[in-house]
């Protein structure tokens, strides 16, 4: 394992608030509209989407010839270590950027937490991914990639 990152708990601490306030207000607007049966399952919905939300976690794993990429529970990507042309600290990303696996447009995807991140680049696309610590993990993977073509 290269890196693992998950969403901060100040992020997970507004993610909940809302929900739970959003929550609050389906509940009280059913009771006097007689669809409190309804509403209740649709709370349960909303709450087991917000907990996945919140424990999804991106990782970098690094294989013999390959380099995992993965926004855990949901999605993961195996990008052959011949293939990475760069790895570099990237500008830090929020909440405004959104959470798990993410088109940002011109063939860049992203697997983001929130926070420090690293530019992942190959011919094919290049990755915005979240990392706790963005030049060792950078450093990291070019140390991998390198290690290939030296064989």
């Amino acid at each position: 394992m290269i890196s693992e990152a998950g969403i901060s708990r100040g992020s997970q601490k507004v993610i909940a608030t809302v929900v739970g306030l959003l929550c609050v207000f389906i509940i009280v607007t059913a009771i006097p509209s007689g669809v409190l049966l309804l509403s209740t399952g649709l709370v349960a919905v909303i709450a087991l989407l917000t907990v996945s939300v919140l424990r999804i976690s991106v990782t970098i794993e690094a294989t013999d010839q390959n380099l995992v990429v993965g926004c855990r529970p949901f999605y993961s990507k195996t990008i052959p270590l011949e293939d990475i042309v760069d790895a570099s600290p990237a500008p830090s990303s929020s909440m405004t950027e959104g959470f798990g696996v993410r088109y940002l447009g011109r063939r860049t995807w992203g697997l983001l937490v929130g926070g420090p991140a690293i530019v992942l680049e190959s011919p094919q696309r290049t990755w915005l991914i979240s990392t706790p610590d963005p030049e060792t993990t950078a450093e990291s993977v070019l140390a991998h990639a390198s290690k290939l073509k030296d064989r």
